[in-house]
């Protein structure tokens, strides 16, 4: 009790509440700008953070993240132009209700159901987080080797439309992961002669460029954007009135949001996706989906917002990031020398309850900044492209080598940035590369320790159970991926037919 106490006390000091607002604002603002995601908001702070305090550190990213998942809503609603991914299933009931005079209801319904669904996901990221953390210390190199392959078979299955291009995806990570001098042999492994692959291909750096240069590449082939602002009218009491009518479906749909949310690397998207289909098919009047029902707004804002809390658990418990967000900032954590998992609480127990802490209030703040905020922050969505994209890529080409001090950083984001650019072009996620760098050395460092234990073989793989139910875990979503793209390639072809 006493360390939540002291955490509190940081967290509630002036200074470092004045940055938690500053944040959350700097995220809605980002959240509401179309191709400015959370992701790459999160990416371009990183390298600022680095002369930081740990806690400033994290209070910056977590607000910014909190507030950017929600901040997508507020364009998707008032102008029909979803900022993040996940706002573009809001933006099928929330703009048809703008359209119909209801877009400060449906600004209403989104805030409220955002701030419900994040807190929601506070408490099992509170209370889930440090009995996972106390079950990772049993675990020894063959359960965090399994654990890692489970997590890269999620990625790989899950995050994109084709298992065999996030095969290729997740392989092409690997590859670049073992660039460098081996960990054990201590020999230098594809550097070709060039002095600074022998580091290896930093994972920072080179995440920032696939998810923020990429990004400011394609911002490139479209750089206008039109529309217009809606007006909106107080609609926080409206859906506060709602609520009885919405608190099933916001309960469920938080709770969705926040089991994706722990799954390595599935993200936001999937669970609004859920959520809405789910409140659509228990819907009374499911004939008012997609010209304005209430039901489906509170159903996507409420489960994108659950995912943050969900996604931090596994990172902070076990550390293995749950979506491309926390993928950010567990590279933050090792760039500030933190261990995430049973270390961290262990060692680090203040700043896990600032982290805490700085999830539930940055959801809180979303109520009172998100409807007082909404229409002023959709103006931003209207910046013309040419003036935003040469920014962006400034930002993130240039952040990582001044964070680091060596221009071989400046040329890793531009490269992987070129990198991101052709493979999505080609429809390959991203994603499974990026898991892949910062898992990678987990896996082979673990893999490599169990064989040099006494007596080992591959069967020690098979003969202990939390190592044995990972295993079968990866092999079953793999499975379920095959399954699914079969399905869809055989809707399609009844579409087509």
């Amino acid at each position: 009790m006493e360390i939540a106490f002291e955490a509190l006390g940081i967290l509630l000091s002036p200074q470092h509440l004045l940055l938690l607002v500053a944040a959350v604002v700097a995220g809605l603002t980002v959240g509401a700008v179309p191709g400015m995601t959370s992701t790459m908001a999160i990416g371009l702070l990183v390298p600022l953070t680095f002369a930081t305090s740990k806690y400033v550190a994290f209070i910056l990213l977590l607000g910014i993240y909190c507030g950017a998942i929600y901040g997508g809503a507020i364009t998707a609603i008032l102008m029909n132009l979803p900022g993040t991914p996940t706002a573009a299933i809001t933006a099928i009931e929330g703009y048809p209700m703008t359209r119909k005079g209801e877009g400060g209801k449906a600004i209403g319904i989104a805030t409220l159901s955002s701030t419900l669904g994040g807190l929601v996901s506070c408490v099992f990221l509170i209370f889930l987080s440090l009995p996972l953390a106390n079950i990772a210390i049993l675990f020894g190199p063959t359960e965090y080797f399994a654990l890692g392959t489970f997590a890269l078979a999620v990625v790989m299955a899950l995050s994109g439309r084709s298992v065999l291009k996030g095969l290729v995806s997740t392989a092409l990570g690997v590859l670049f992961a073992t660039v460098g001098i081996d960990m054990i042999a201590q020999s230098p492994r594809f550097t070709f002669g060039v002095t600074e692959l022998l580091i290896g291909i930093p994972a920072v750096p080179a995440i920032i460029g696939l998810f923020c240069v990429s990004e400011a590449f394609r911002m490139a082939e479209n750089v206008t954007v039109t529309g217009a602002v809606q007006k909106t009218a107080g609609g926080f009491r409206t859906a506060y009135k709602m609520l009885p009518k919405l608190w099933v479906t916001i309960s469920k749909s938080s709770l969705i949001g926040t089991f994706i949310g722990v799954l390595p690397g599935i993200g936001a998207l999937m669970a609004s996706y859920l959520s809405y289909a789910e409140a659509k098919r228990v819907s009374k009047t499911p004939e008012q989906f997609g010209k304005g029902a209430p039901e489906g707004v509170c159903a996507s804002e409420s489960a994108n917002n659950a995912v943050t809390g969900g996604a931090l658990v596994p990172m902070l418990a076990l550390g293995i990031p749950g979506d491309t967000n926390t993928l950010m900032i567990l590279g933050a954590m090792i760039v500030h020398g933190l261990v995430p998992g049973p270390t961290l609480f262990r060692e680090e127990p203040s700043l896990v309850y600032v982290i805490f802490g700085a999830v539930v209030l940055s959801n809180l703040l979303i109520l009172p900044l998100g409807l007082s905020l909404a229409r002023h922050i959709a103006k931003f969505a209207l910046i013309d492209r040419k003036y935003l994209m040469p920014t962006v890529a400034v930002l993130a080409i240039t952040g990582a080598s001044i964070g680091y001090g060596h221009i071989y950083y400046f040329w890793i984001s531009i490269i992987f940035g070129l990198i991101g650019y052709l493979l999505q072009k080609g429809d390959f996620p991203l994603l499974p590369i990026a898991m892949a760098l910062i898992l990678e050395p987990l896996i082979e460092r673990n893999f490599r320790s169990s064989l040099m234990l006494p007596d080992a073989g591959l069967e020690m793989f098979l003969s202990r159970p939390i190592t044995l139910i990972c295993i079968v875990m990866a092999v079953l979503v793999i499975w379920f991926g095959i399954r699914r793209e079969r399905r869809l390639a055989a809707d399609v072809e009844i579409v087509r037919s």
